[in-house]
C-alpha cells in the first residue's frame, strides 16, 4: 500500500524553485520533505535552520514540502469500495 502526500506551497523564498528548495539551501519551516528521481522518492524530516543536502544519488535536486494529510478526501478517512459478490 503506497500513501500519497500532498504538497505545500511555501509562501517563503530562500531559494525556493516552485514551492521546493534546492540542494544546498537553508529550511525555513521544520517539516517533512521530498525529493525524488525517475527511479527512486526520498522523503525526510528536515528542522528549520538545516541545509538540504543533496539526493541519495549524490546529485543536486529539489526538496518540496509535504502536507500532513494521507488522504485527499474531504473527511481525510479511508473509506473501502464495497462490491456485490460475484459483479466483478
Amino acid at each position: 500500500m503506497s500513501q500519497t502526500f500532498s504538497q505545500d506551497t511555501l509562501a517563503a523564498g530562500g531559494g525556493s524553485t516552485s514551492g521546493g528548495f534546492a540542494t544546498g539551501t537553508t529550511c525555513t519551516k521544520s517539516g517533512i520533505y521530498r525529493a525524488s528521481n525517475k527511479y527512486l522518492d526520498s522523503v525526510q524530516v528536515f528542522a528549520a535552520g538545516d541545509v538540504f543536502p543533496v539526493f541519495v544519488d549524490n546529485k543536486k535536486t529539489t526538496w518540496y514540502p509535504l502536507s500532513s494529510t494521507l488522504s485527499s478526501n474531504k473527511s481525510g478517512n479511508f473509506q473501502s469500495v464495497k462490491v456485490a459478490p460475484g459483479t466483478i
